[in-house]
């Protein structure tokens, strides 16, 4: 078994501090997805950002690569406003399919 390294090592690695730090993370994801499904099979707000959360990805830095503010983000998160674009955008950084985190049907894309 390797040695553990020092947290300010760690951080220069860009590892999480410790390993309680990983374990209350994956937790925070699992309960937050625990109940993060819609019955039409699109993700809840907060399952989404749990996973964002999971692969540590900024709405900030997203917004910003797209021309977006992250309040606008948010809003499409939220489901306060439609865009998507913006839907895309995040599902694309997720990895899955934009019509199955937001539960679009393919005849609403066009």
């Amino acid at each position: 078994m390797l040695p553990e390294k020092a947290p300010r090592k760690r951080e220069a690695y860009g590892l999480p501090t410790s390993v309680q730090a990983i374990v209350a993370t994956a937790s925070d994801v699992q309960q937050m997805l625990s109940h993060g499904i819609n019955p039409d099979g699109s993700l809840k707000p907060e399952a989404i950002r749990a996973l964002l959360k999971l692969k540590r990805m900024s709405l900030r830095s997203m917004a910003e690569t797209s021309g977006y503010s992250d309040a606008y983000f948010h809003q499409v998160i939220d489901r306060i406003r439609r865009d998507s674009r913006v839907e895309d955008v995040i599902a694309g950084c997720l990895g899955l399919e934009a019509d199955r985190i937001w539960g679009r049907r393919p005849e609403e894309v066009a």
